[in-house]
């Protein structure tokens, strides 16, 4: 497996798990979920289907690259945004479908394009769907800085937006808000700079700095309890930091962090009261880490329980994990592992509280 860095265009077939990103463990207004994964000119899809599932199913992509980020927006269309060779050399343009229905075919692939004259790889995108369902993608761009597009009312992409920075760091994050608008997050390497909108389409302008360092690779977003959103990194010092610039302008301390990789999130009724669970890989062989805390309530702190996928230790890259609502309730937690194999655990809801079953392969 290649590391991270610019895609090799004769990778071998198969998946890249380093590659893969956003919510790529999705659910439908059918309730069913859906899995991706990407591989070299293709996409992987895993579907269920009552109580099991069915897959991968190979969905040709000619020349796609195995870079894959997945986004879903509230009407449930799902946003798929790959790379793809363009011009000469190692040129790469970004592309995207969407999967309007659970186990259709998927819509595209339309040129999204690169902020750059020059369009080599210059970091992975995040993408996001605003609250009128308009996909908006960002990435560094080739100074260093980051640069945003979003699609327009009526499909199709509006300008690159040039927003500026300098040392930006590869891992975006991104959120909507109960309004509706999209809250970016940019790390660099002495301080994170948040830009929001003043409505569903419009420009990013610059709203806040936090003045510190967050771990390369750990930012994550989310719309938490109150509608507002909160971005979650790990600091310097090994400690899970929240900041939720409208509730408070200084970050709050959660917890310490058990691994150095992505921080994954989701929000979950647990016996009735919003709470947010993390999840994180420990970096010690097959482990990923859990915790849950009252949503909003950074105070109370959060206790992580460690649990083992079963993965054939020294991997290469972050195993990609996703956390997702099940439809028949509670928690349903996603990995990647091996050679591309899905693995899951459910949340034991009759149980109550916030305990997971053992982490089976998908049947």
């Amino acid at each position: 497996m290649t590391a991270m860095g610019a895609p090799a265009l004769g990778e071998p077939e198969g998946i890249s798990l380093e590659r893969l990103s956003g919510d790529w463990l999705t659910r439908g207004r059918d309730g069913l979920l859906t899995a991706f994964a990407p591989a070299e000119g293709a996409v992987l899809r895993w579907t269920q289907r009552g109580a099991g599932w069915t897959g991968p199913d190979r969905l040709p992509a000619a020349g796609l690259l195995p870079r894959l980020t997945v986004a879903q927006g509230a009407d449930g269309y799902i946003h798929l945004v790959g790379m793809r060779p363009a011009g000469s050399g190692d040129g790469v343009e970004l592309v995207h479908a969407v999967q309007f229905q659970t186990g259709r075919p998927l819509l595209g692939w339309d040129v999204i394009g690169h902020p750059n004259k020059d369009p080599r790889w210059t970091g992975n995108p995040v993408a996001v769907v605003d609250g009128e369902g308009r996909l908006c993608v960002a990435l560094r761009n080739g100074g260093s800085g980051v640069s945003c597009r979003t699609q327009g009312p009526r499909g199709g992409w509006g300008r690159w937006q040039d927003l500026g920075g300098y040392g930006v760091q590869e891992s975006l994050a991104a959120a909507v808000d109960s309004a509706g608008l999209v809250e970016l997050f940019v790390p660099d390497h002495k301080k994170i700079t948040r830009y929001t909108q003043e409505k569903p389409g419009a420009p990013f302008a610059l709203a806040d700095r936090l003045e510190m360092h967050a771990v390369p690779g750990t930012l994550s977003a989310l719309a938490t309890a109150s509608g507002s959103v909160s971005v979650f990194f790990v600091d310097d010092d090994g400690v899970v930091q929240v900041w939720a610039p409208q509730r408070d302008p200084l970050p709050r301390p959660l917890t310490r962090a058990v691994g150095t990789g992505p921080l994954h999130l989701a929000p979950l009724l647990i016996e009735g009261y919003p709470c947010t669970v993390l999840a994180q890989e420990t970096g010690e062989g097959s482990e990923v880490a859990f915790a849950a805390y009252p949503a909003e309530n950074e105070e109370a702190g959060a206790w992580w329980t460690s649990t083992s996928t079963g993965a054939a230790t020294g991997t290469d890259g972050p195993m990609p994990l996703a956390l997702q609502e099940h439809g028949d309730g509670g928690l349903i937690a996603m990995a990647l592992i091996g050679d591309g194999v899905p693995m899951a655990t459910r949340q034991k809801t009759a149980a109550g509280g916030f305990a997971l079953g053992r982490w089976k392969p998908l049947v």
